[in-house]
């Protein structure tokens, strides 16, 4: 017989070390039901379907308006194509001048001229909910470029980090950081009012405010191998000038919308902004709603 397995004339085999061995196998596979044990990647699911909403934007919150647009387009010199085309018809006497109007019109300036728009898309804009408490930190040093952020991580120990303005205007933040022997770079992205490393993927973790962000990832055990280790915070040579820290204040007990009722001129309204993101809303299908009217 085989080594490790024992017969006798009148029981299963056995095996020298477990003893008997059972008559029928260990797993019954005709009970098996694969509908139970489903071989989708649940992770791809999920990134699939934050893509699609991403897509497809979020539900407005309460009391949201969209601005609905005329469907007449305007050139940019307050003329529009249907009132000359009435003038022309209405007076037959200055067609002369309605023809030279319109051939002053630069078309291209006119989007959808002749289809008509079948999807609208609406944003809410919302400042950036802790301005103040990211001013305060130490490790957040304002407006700074990649190369330069290098310069002040290089040779620093493992986890040393830095946030700082994101270069990229749809980007609003970040994360400069040694990992590997290198400097290297996150983006905080923003997600329906919440910031994380990767919006795309919902399994990386999210929190409400950007420090909230920062501060779970002090923790080394939380962090993953491709995710940013913020355990040293680099702090700031410099103050904030004045105007920043008002605006950091002043952001507290305002919202973007609230920025525009204040009595300040335009100029100093989008300094007020600036720290500010923008979330789409769901989208809304022109064509489908006309139909329904």
């Amino acid at each position: 017989m085989g080594a490790g397995v024992v017969f006798n004339s009148s029981s299963a085999p056995q095996s020298p070390i477990l003893g008997p061995l059972p008559s029928s196998p260990v797993i019954d596979l005709s009970r098996f039901n694969p509908e139970e044990y489903p071989m989708e990647d649940c992770d791809e699911r999920a990134r699939l379907q934050r893509a699609r909403e991403m897509e497809e934007g979020v539900e407005p919150p309460p009391g949201y308006k969209p601005n609905n647009a005329a469907s007449i387009q305007v050139h940019p010199n307050g003329i529009t194509v249907d009132s000359l085309a009435a003038l022309f018809q209405a007076n037959a006497g200055i067609q002369a001048a309605a023809l030279t109007a319109l051939s002053q019109i630069d078309f291209s300036l006119i989007p959808n001229i002749e289809r008509p728009a079948h999807t609208q898309v609406d944003y809410v804009h919302c400042l950036v909910p802790d301005l103040r408490s990211i001013t305060a930190c130490s490790f957040y040093w304002g407006k700074m470029d990649r190369y330069e952020a290098e310069r002040l991580l290089e040779g620093k120990q493992e986890g040393t980090f830095l946030l700082r303005d994101s270069a990229q205007e749809e980007f609003l933040f970040s994360v400069s950081f040694r990992k590997y022997g290198r400097s290297l770079h996150a983006r905080v992205e923003q997600w329906n009012h919440k910031f994380s490393f990767d919006s795309h993927d919902p399994g990386v973790y999210a929190s409400g405010t950007v420090c909230g962000l920062i501060e779970h990832y002090k923790d080394p055990s939380c962090c993953m191998f491709f995710e940013p280790v913020l355990t040293i915070p680099l702090h700031r040579t410099y103050a904030f000038p004045l105007q920043h820290l008002c605006r950091a204040i002043i952001t507290t007990r305002t919202t973007y919308d609230g920025i525009n009722k204040l009595q300040l001129p335009k100029t100093l309204k989008s300094y007020l902004k600036e720290y500010h993101y923008k979330q789409r809303v769901r989208v809304r299908r022109l064509d489908i709603e006309s139909d329904l009217q």
